[in-house]
Order: C-alpha cells, then sequence, then structure tokens
C-alpha cells in the first residue's frame, strides 16, 4: 500500500494547513480515502437491503440478516458530520456563509430534484403540501412527510437540518464541546422515542432527526480525537479503534436489539441500538481516517464513495422500473442463494448507472458551485476534496 493511502493527510502537493488550539494541524486541501470507502461501504449495504424488500421476490428465502444492511444509513451520518468537520474546520464565519450554503444546496438539490420528477412520471401519491416541503428541503420538520416523496430521501432531510445547525456547532471546537453535543443529542434521541405519543406515521422514530441526532455528534467526537492523535501514532491507534469499532458492532448485532421491519416502520428506536451501532460506526470511521486497511480502503472502494449520492438515491427507482430483483431470485439454485444473486444482480446494474449519473449529472453541479465560489472564500480550496454522497456530505 502506498503512502497516499496510508497517511491521508500528507501529500507533497498539499501545503495549506489550520491550526486549532492544542490539536494537530489540519492539512485542508488533500482527501480522507478511508472516509470516502465507508460511503461506499454503506451506500452497497443500503442497496442490498432495499433490493431484498422493494419488491416481493416470489420465492423462499433465507434473509441473511438483510434488514442490517440499512444501517449503512446512520454510518453515512457519521462519515458527514467528520467530513464537513474537516472541511470546515475553522467554522462557517459570515464572509462564507453564503458560499457554504450555495455549495451544500449544489451538492444535494440537482440529482434529487430530478428523482423527484421521475418518481412522480412514475406516479408516487403525493399532496401539494409533500410536493412543496420537498422542492423547498423542509420536509424533515413535518412529521406526516418527513419520509420524502423520494425513496430513502428521508435521510436527506435529515441531513438539510444537520447542514442549518452544523455553522452554529462548528463555533465548539473542544473535545468537551463534543462530548456535551453526544450527551444532549442522546437526550433529544431520548425525548423523541420514549415520550412522544404513538402511534405516530410509519417510519416517523426511524427517520426524525431527533433520532439520528446522536451519529452526527459522534463524527464530531470522533473528528475532535483524530486530530489529538499525534501522527506518529496513526497506525497503533487506529487499528485500536479498528478492533474495538468492530468488536462493537459484533456485540450489538448479538446482543443489541433485534432491527426488524416492524422496529424501522413504527416502533420507537432503543437507545441501545443507536448508541451500540454508533459507537461502533465512529470508531470505525476515526480507524479509518487515521490507518486505513487495504480491505475496507482501495480504489474500488473509495469510487464506490464519490459515486455513493448517486448509487444512494437512484437505486430505489432503478429496482422498482426494472423489476431485476424477481428475475435474479428465480436463477437462485436454493433459498440460502437467493440475497447474493439478488444483491449482486442489483449492484450489477446500478453501479455502471451511477457511475454515469456522477459524471454526467452530478460533477458539473460540484465544478459549477466551487466557480461560483472561489472568489468568495478566504481560503477557496478549502474542503475541495470533501463531497456529500448521499446522506449524507
Amino acid at each position: 500500500m502506498n503512502n497516499e493511502w496510508r497517511q491521508p493527510y500528507r501529500c507533497a502537493k498539499a501545503n495549506k494547513v489550520t491550526m486549532q488550539s492544542d490539536a494537530k494541524p489540519i492539512d485542508t486541501r488533500t482527501r480522507v480515502h478511508g472516509l470516502d470507502a465507508l460511503r461506499g461501504l454503506a451506500a452497497t449495504g443500503v442497496v442490498v437491503t432495499h433490493a431484498v424488500f422493494i419488491h416481493p421476490l416470489g420465492v423462499e428465502f433465507n434473509r441473511w440478516y438483510a434488514d442490517y444492511f440499512s444501517m449503512g444509513v446512520p454510518l453515512f451520518f457519521i462519515v458527514s458530520a467528520m467530513s464537513m468537520s474537516l472541511a470546515y474546520s475553522d467554522g462557517i464565519g459570515l464572509r462564507n456563509a453564503f458560499s457554504y450554503a450555495l455549495r451544500r444546496f449544489l451538492r444535494i438539490a440537482p440529482l434529487f430534484y430530478l428523482l423527484l420528477a421521475a418518481w412522480l412520471h412514475v406516479g408516487i401519491e403525493r399532496d401539494a403540501a409533500a410536493f412543496w416541503q420537498n422542492i423547498t428541503f423542509t420536509f424533515g420538520f413535518f412529521s406526516e412527510n418527513q419520509i420524502s416523496l423520494v425513496p430513502a430521501g428521508w435521510s436527506i432531510g435529515v441531513e438539510v437540518i444537520f447542514y442549518l445547525l452544523f455553522p452554529i456547532l462548528a463555533i465548539f471546537r473542544s473535545i468537551w464541546a463534543a462530548v456535551a453535543m453526544t450527551v444532549i443529542a442522546f437526550g433529544a434521541a431520548y425525548f423523541v422515542n420514549y415520550t412522544v405519543a404513538v402511534p405516530q406515521p410509519d417510519y416517523f422514530f426511524w427517520t426524525h432527526f431527533g433520532t439520528n441526532a446522536p451519529y452526527f455528534a459522534l463524527g464530531f467526537l470522533a473528528y475532535e480525537i483524530y486530530r489529538r492523535v499525534p501522527e506518529k501514532q496513526y497506525q497503533n491507534a487506529g487499528l485500536f479503534c479498528l478492533t474495538g469499532g468492530l468488536t462493537t458492532l459484533v456485540l450489538s448485532f448479538l446482543y443489541g436489539p433485534t432491527l426488524s421491519a416492524e422496529l424501522v416502520s413504527i416502533e420507537p428506536v432503543p437507545l441501545s441500538l443507536i448508541a451500540g451501532w454508533g459507537t461502533g460506526f465512529a470508531l470505525l470511521a476515526l480507524s479509518q481516517a487515521l490507518f486505513p486497511v487495504r480491505a475496507l480502503v482501495n480504489r474500488g472502494s473509495t469510487y464506490l464513495g464519490k459515486i455513493s449520492y448517486s448509487v444512494y438515491l437512484l437505486h430505489p427507482l432503478i429496482i422498482w422500473v426494472s423489476f431485476i430483483t424477481p428475475w435474479a431470485a428465480a436463477y437462485a439454485p436454493d433459498g440460502n442463494w437467493v440475497v447474493p444473486f439478488v444483491s449482486a444482480a442489483t449492484l450489477a446494474l446500478v453501479l455502471p448507472i451511477a457511475a454515469i449519473s456522477f459524471h454526467v449529472f452530478e460533477n458539473p453541479f460540484i465544478r459549477l458551485a466551487r466557480n461560483l465560489t472561489r472568489k468568495k472564500r478566504a481560503a477557496p480550496q478549502r474542503d475541495k476534496w470533501v463531497e456529500k454522497p448521499g446522506s449524507s456530505n
């Protein structure tokens, strides 16, 4: 593995850094490949879940715990908070507030609007209120419409709320501030899931910003820890966090609350699920920022991260209109092979289309945002490497 992958912040061409308090300098012009890779893996996991459940497959099959692949969305949120903290390491001020807003809008809106138009053409049910809430990205504030008219788009509503809060949250740059944010976020999750009266609209609890706030807070905490690790300790700290993260995820899977369709759709979300999976994912993200391992971080996974927003938003429509999943299930030799066959066939169709979408549709708007904001920012290239996916940044 070459040095570019082992030391994601140390690149010969990068010569601009930002120093904050007692933390190490933050290089603002290179890219953290480990976080890109985790975006790609998270998007792939969500595709697997939806491939298995969007259409009836028409055969009996072993589910292979496919529900758990939907936990890729919380991983998105953690990576998003960490990436945004790295990109805007000295915060958002009045001088760059417009640039920040424009970049965020042009990163998520064009593809979202394209998918919204496509789903309206397909015939998804909607009313005037839901339509305008999706146009204005305010649907995350309304419980009856927070799942979005764009399937899987609920996470965009959550991300938008995070984008609105980020300039304020970024003012407080310390490890103790991050700890306080985490405590407050878990308090919000408790309030939403333990005090709000039931029943609520389907998916209310799972898709509520309060439920997902701890993931963003844990991303902030991972960032604060990251910038305090001495560079000579990257490898040891990274491997320690990787071991701890994977162990936590395994224990959450074995002994934590069971992730089921009922939990996702109608039940309050247990804090133990949020804490277990969130802590495991935060440690995983921190480990791959510090010391990426090739099994997780390679050219394939980082490219998946690059196109992950297209993968995330496009795959439900592709699955819905193509009916590829029942077709693939019919070719599986037995029920144990249905999920692998369906997942492989779906990814084989989704990934090339997502790649085309990124290069033809997404990337021009990314470049446009950079060109429009270059003169408006004090440090125009500072977040050049950070690109939001899918739910995420």
